[in-house]
């Protein structure tokens, strides 16, 4: 006679005992105060992975995670550092062609004593604008 075995997938967010650990955005993950996922079952957060939910007996379904909707919401998303310092460099990027658009229009309007000014003025925003992407916006 056949047997059949069944596999029971038993996904760390759908578990009734499983919550997101707390994470902290730019920590790597041997400095997180917890694992990405935590057992509240005892009474206290204790550290947990997906592979031991899912051999887990004691894993109780949750009815609230049973759409995708519900079970992406679920799962907790940290920024990594390198995204942060793309950024970063994208806006000083956008910051020195903006400088440079100023002294162009600068140069562009000098054709008239009247308009002197105007191109002082377009070239000291210029040179401050500047300045942000030479310096930096004064984060960290």
């Amino acid at each position: 006679m056949a047997m059949t075995a069944i596999a029971t997938l038993q996904p760390v967010w759908e578990c009734r005992w499983s919550q997101p650990g707390h994470r902290l955005t730019g920590v790597s993950d041997a400095l997180q105060p917890e694992t990405e996922w935590v057992c509240v079952r005892d009474g206290d957060r204790r550290n947990i992975g997906p592979h031991e939910c899912a051999t887990c007996p004691h894993w109780e379904w949750d009815a609230g995670t049973r759409t995708n909707a519900t079970a992406s919401t679920a799962v907790v998303a940290y920024a990594p550092v390198r995204s942060r310092r793309t950024l970063e460099s994208a806006l000083l990027f956008a910051l020195a062609v903006l400088a440079a658009i100023f002294v162009a229009t600068g140069i562009t309007v000098l054709t008239a004593p009247m308009m002197v000014p105007l191109t002082i003025a377009l070239w000291l925003g210029a040179a401050a604008v500047a300045g942000f992407a030479v310096f930096g916006l004064g984060g960290e």
